[in-house]
């Protein structure tokens, strides 16, 4: 097993949730229509971002433009492309599970993944969790991307030094096939 992290708040997971909501995919359901990664994304911030904004009859218009809604809808977003970019296949599972607690809420993303895919997203994930300065890891791989399109670790990048949250990643190899589970938890006060 290995585990690259900058999660500190462990014990707020050990309180009781407020709201668990748990959802079994396939990477083919958002591979052959990358929208519906946007569509879940935003399903699931508006589902939860009631639960964050001060007045419950907020309009629709108050909800897209609600800034915890467009952040949470933005790092679920990247958590669900990295599970489906990476998984071993198009039938492979892919678990999510949220959590709503009163100060946070959390993201779980379970995926399955071949040692090719597993290499290069660690070699992303040693590099995130290893960096001092996420602003300057972020210039650099705009720079690379702009010569190597399919170079990644952007948005991971991006939401650990843009939004309120803290990240686990830990890795369990089972033969050929290696468990993922990408574990957010975003703040929300």
């Amino acid at each position: 097993m290995r585990k690259y992290s900058n999660l500190k708040s462990i014990d707020i997971l050990k309180t009781e949730a407020d709201s668990r909501i748990s959802v079994h995919l396939k990477p083919l359901d958002l591979m052959s229509h990358w929208r519906r990664i946007g569509i879940l994304s935003d399903f699931v911030a508006y589902f939860y971002g009631f639960s964050f904004i001060p007045n419950e009859t907020a309009t629709p218009e108050a909800m897209r433009s609600s800034e915890i809604v467009n952040s949470i809808s933005t790092v679920f977003n990247e958590l669900l492309e990295n599970a489906a970019k990476y998984s071993y296949n198009d039938k492979a599972d892919i678990d999510l599970e949220l959590a709503y607690r009163t100060s946070c809420f959390e993201m779980v993303v379970i995926n399955y993944t071949n040692d090719k895919s597993l290499d290069t997203y660690e070699v992303n994930l040693k590099e995130i969790f290893e960096s001092e300065n996420l602003d300057d890891l972020y210039i650099q791989k705009l720079e690379l991307n702009e010569n190597d399109p399919h170079h990644s670790g952007i948005g991971l990048v991006m939401i650990l030094k843009d939004y309120p949250i803290e990240m686990e990643v830990v890795v369990e190899n089972k033969g050929e096939i290696s468990k993922v589970t990408s574990r957010v938890i975003y703040f929300t006060d």
